[in-house]
Parts: C-alpha cells; structure tokens; sequence
C-alpha cells in the first residue's frame, strides 16, 4: 500500500504537469473541440487553427466548424492533411502579422513550405462567424490555387 507521504509527492508533481498540458497548444485542439471565440484572435489562436486544420487528423465535423465554407470546404483541409504537405516531416505552417482587424474581419500573414516546393506567403482572411472566427472561403480557394489542388472551390 502506497503511503500517504508518497500519494501527496505523486499528486504535486502530477497537479502542475497536467496543468501543462492543459495550457499546451496541442491540448487546444483535440479533434472535435477546437473553436477560436475571442474578440480579436490572437496570432497563436491563429496558428493554432491552422495546425488544427492541415495538421491534425480531426473529424470533418470538427474541421467544418472552423471553416466558412463548412462540411463543403472540408476537401480542402482534408486533402492538404491526407497529402501532408505543411506539416512534419515534410512541411510547416507559421501565421504571422502584420494583421488588421475590422469588425467580424481579420487577416494575417500565413507562411507554409514543404520539403521540394517553394515557400508559400499569402493573406488570410478570418470571418467571425456566429461568434467564432473561421477561415474563410477566399482564402481557401487561393491556397487551393497556389498549391494547385484539382478541388473546385464552390463552396
């Protein structure tokens, strides 16, 4: 039987390492629950989303929630995900300023590589949208244009 000694030790080192990782980037995006609702995103939140979107294996449900375009836009995320061109080991994603912010519109700087492409920088518009900022459609299509993925963007 453990002594209450030892139970009070594992507890103090355990409290403040799940307090970590429940502050951790990664633990913000767990398939299904990634949402950005402050007023103004934060570059991280941001970034965040991004790595959320082409980085992660979430549901198409979760993924949709982030997205203007919705269930509809999934394809493109999806596609960039099963492709995994910007994410490791073979790419990266950085969203950076400079940023503006005008009502429910928000912008950045989003650069991405892949190991064999040339680095990509574009503008990225976010659209809050029934509170939460989601990508939007714009930027999707031309980061579907600049890849040159075969996905139509009707959505």
């Amino acid at each position: 039987m453990m002594s209450s000694r030892v139970l009070r030790s594992a507890l103090a080192l355990a409290v403040p390492a799940a307090a970590v990782l429940m502050s951790s980037p990664a633990a913000m995006a767990e398939p299904g629950t990634f949402r950005i609702t402050s007023d103004v995103p934060t570059l991280a939140e941001l970034n965040e989303q991004v790595r959320f979107l082409v980085e992660t294996p979430a549901s198409d449900e979760a993924k949709a929630a982030n997205l203007e375009g919705g269930v509809n836009a999934v394809i493109v995320p999806r596609t960039v995900y099963n492709l995994g061109l910007f994410r490791a080991p073979r790419g990266w994603n950085e969203v950076t300023g400079p940023e503006t912010h005008q009502g429910d519109v928000h912008t950045a700087i989003l650069h991405s590589g892949s190991a064999g492409r040339p680095t990509i920088t574009m503008q990225v518009t976010w659209k809050r949208i029934d509170g939460s900022w989601k990508l939007a459609n714009e930027s999707l299509c031309a980061g579907v244009k600049t890849v040159g993925l075969p996905i139509p963007c009707d959505f």
